[in-house]
């Protein structure tokens, strides 16, 4: 430990000299914390080497980026195990599962709670350009649940499909939907974490994990997490939840489903805005998200025509809150199989910590589109950013950190995105919001009154769809009044969303299969 410790010393003071605005204060790590930094960052130097360390100033991609994208291997149209060996590939279930018995879930639950909030060069953390600390919390809890939302359970009957076990979103095609843009950099700074452990946790526990511990270790609410979830070797089995970009694929299966064939938009909808895709797809595929490459909905929402009695042309946009609520409402009930509450709550806590990112106007320049284009989602090849031309900010953080460009979107939904807090309800219900524009063109929402404790957070369309529908406002008001309901119903559906997949559709059936769980008492 002492041994270890010196070179996590010696470590720190690299960092320092050579990444000076992203170095914290060399404080004392606290003791039961030395030896899992030590390692990290002993095998961290061991991998690169002190001298490419220092030569990696602004180089590039984060370190271990190849083990949350695995280079492509063109086989078969599956990027996987033959791209990224072992590390690709995983463990089989007995295997894996004799590995997992000798996890110390603290000593994980400590790494990941030091990573998220040390703000790294290759990729910096939020928080500062909100006013507040550095926390990878928020850009770790979309990653969780991108990649656990892409369960899919059709009215709530029939085959369950998706899910974050498989750790699929390394893969193409997941890693190619444009929801996922700059969720490689999640992986990547996650890679080190994965690097200390190695098989004693797969990558679709990882992910879930890490969504969970920032939470958690942001204040939030966390009761229980299982383990037990079995990485895949490619990303075979989510081909038939759509298939956006085709960068790194190749072979019979190499084909785009975007954009879908069957779809719809809404009667008072304008022609020229995005259609809607409908469930069931040519050849009987089922689409959960309305757009092959999202999630669930556009987050927008729709434009209403001119000739609608809403319209009102004096406004910055016209999207429809209201027709916005019936999306969410087709997609997470229709689809995936959640109650009205559980969605509310899902929503609200999961934009309660981080941010969305749009500070750059790409329009019109050569860079217009890149960050829609996966699976690297870098201007320049390589690169592991943005622009760095100016079009994006110059310096060190040009086309990253407060420069970064993402769904397009701007601004925190919160007053302290990086803490746990209970603005998104308050906010939500307690202001008035009028249509504005992110600086990379995103139809938003921001407070009418722009001296309000709030005028910094802005809202999307599907947050206000929580205000405009009845059913969701009632529930939004019960969370706005009280704390602790919201809490738990939150820490509930979240534990849902992360538990479930198409290997233990029920969101109990890790727990009685792999009987590896954590209730973290072992944290203060």
């Amino acid at each position: 430990s002492r041994l270890l410790g010196s070179r996590v010393r010696v470590v720190r003071r690299s960092v320092a000299r050579w990444f000076p605005a992203a170095s914290p204060p060399m404080a004392p790590l606290a003791p039961m914390r030395r030896v899992s930094v030590a390692l990290a960052v002993a095998g961290f130097a061991r991998a690169w080497g002190y001298a490419s360390l220092a030569g990696r100033r602004d180089a590039g991609r984060c370190p271990f980026y190849d083990l949350g994208t695995p280079p492509a291997a063109h086989s078969g149209g599956l990027r996987g195990a033959s791209g990224g060996g072992r590390a690709a590939a995983g463990l089989g279930k007995e295997e894996y599962y004799k590995a997992l018995a000798s996890l110390d879930i603290g000593e994980l639950y400590h790494a990941i709670a030091d990573l998220m909030t040390t703000s790294q060069q290759c990729w910096p953390a939020d928080g500062p350009q909100d006013g507040d600390t550095p926390s990878y919390a928020g850009l770790f809890g979309r990653l969780a649940w991108h990649s656990s939302g892409t369960f899919r359970l059709i009215d709530g009957k029939g085959a369950a499909s998706g899910g974050v076990e498989g750790g699929r979103q390394r893969f193409w095609p997941e890693d190619e939907w444009r929801d996922n843009s700059n969720l490689d950099k999640a992986r990547s700074l996650l890679g080190q974490v994965k690097h200390q452990f190695g098989d004693r946790v797969s990558w679709g526990d990882l992910i879930a994990f890490a969504g969970t511990v920032g939470i958690k270790a942001s204040g939030g609410p966390a009761k229980k997490f299982c383990f037990g979830r079995v990485d895949d070797a490619d990303g075979g089995k989510s081909v038939d939840m759509g298939v956006e970009g085709t960068e790194s694929c190749s072979g019979p299966s190499c084909k785009t489903d975007a954009p879908c064939p069957a779809h719809f938009r809404w009667p008072e909808q304008d022609e020229a805005d995005h259609f809607r895709c409908n469930i069931t797809q040519p050849g009987g595929r089922l689409q959960g998200s309305h757009s092959v490459g999202l999630i669930y909905v556009y987050p927008e929402g729709p434009q209403l025509k001119a000739t609608d009695p809403e319209f009102d042309g004096a406004k910055v946009h016209n999207r429809s809150p209201r027709l916005s609520a019936l999306e969410v409402r087709d997609t997470f009930k229709g689809r995936m199989g959640w109650t009205d509450r559980e969605t509310v709550a899902l929503i609200g806590g999961g934009h309660t910590l981080g941010r969305v990112h749009g500070n750059c106007a790409l329009a019109g320049t050569e860079w217009a589109g890149y960050q829609e284009r996966g699976p690297h989602f870098e201007a320049t090849p390589g690169s592991g950013r943005g622009p760095t031309d100016g079009t994006c900010g110059v310096g060190p953080d040009a086309g990253r950190g407060p420069n970064t460009v993402t769904s397009g979107f701007e601004g925190p939904w919160t007053r302290s995105p990086s803490r746990w807090n209970y603005d998104y309800f308050e906010g939500l219900l307690g202001e008035e919001w009028v249509p504005a524009r992110s600086p990379a063109g995103g139809d938003q929402w921001q407070t009418a009154n722009r001296s309000s404790s709030f005028a910094r957070t802005m809202r999307l369309t599907s947050d206000m769809a929580l205000a405009a529908d009845e059913t969701y406002r009632a529930v939004a008001a019960e969370y706005a009044r009280d704390r602790q309901l919201f809490d738990s119903d939150f820490a509930d559906a979240w534990y849902k969303l992360v538990h479930r997949s198409a290997a233990h559709p029920h969101q109990d059936d890790l727990e009685r299969d792999a009987g590896k769980c954590t209730d973290f008492g072992f944290v203060a």
